[in-house]
């Protein structure tokens, strides 16, 4: 990582990283996300969403994409910007994020990300960012942790306890170790 890619914020946490996106990076993850949302105009929510506690869907969809372009950025992975319909989900869903094994999750009021029990044993990292709103043009790196770490560390959603967990930013790894400790690199 470069300078001019990120800079380390020492504001809320020591591990803090931002990344900067390049104008091109902002309007290509930012047309995926207008794609994956328009693929879903017409799927249902899920059960357990509460749509007075979330943003509107467009904007989610848009930060979401532009959080994975971010960690494919950080971490010099491959991004698909992967969009199917909705009812195309099914077939897609154990797709990763980022490169082979990279699922990113974006937070947007709590440091807490949601750790799914579908996910569990398929050697995923878990990715935490947080987009900055309200252009998205710059995306707090959080951390990342090895997902079934996540899932034993985190406690129950309070939304769908027995399928999600959520794992709070202090278990998380500095975004600067990723490739040291998933290589073996010594310090």
């Amino acid at each position: 990582m470069t300078d001019k890619l990120c800079e380390s914020t020492q504001s809320r946490s020591i591990n803090l990283i931002v990344i900067k996106l390049e104008k091109w990076e902002y309007e290509w993850a930012s047309h995926v996300g207008i794609r994956r949302f328009t693929e879903n105009w017409e799927k249902q929510d899920a059960v357990h969403y509460k749509r007075e506690y979330m943003e509107d869907d467009r904007t989610a969809q848009v930060a979401a994409a532009i959080g994975e372009l971010a960690v494919a950025k950080v971490t010099n992975q491959y991004w698909g910007g992967h969009v199917w319909p909705g009812n195309r989900h099914v077939e897609n869903r154990n797709r990763a994020d980022v490169g082979n094994n990279i699922e990113v999750r974006r937070v947007r009021t709590s440091n807490n990300a949601a750790v799914r029990r579908r996910q569990l044993g398929k050697g995923l990292d878990l990715f935490v960012v947080r987009p900055q709103a309200p252009e998205f043009r710059e995306v707090e790196m959080l951390g990342w942790i090895n997902h079934d770490e996540a899932w034993e560390l985190g406690g129950p959603s309070g939304y769908d306890a027995d399928n999600t967990r959520v794992i709070a930013s202090e278990f998380l790894k500095a975004v600067t170790e990723y490739g040291r400790e998933t290589k073996g690199v010594p310090d």
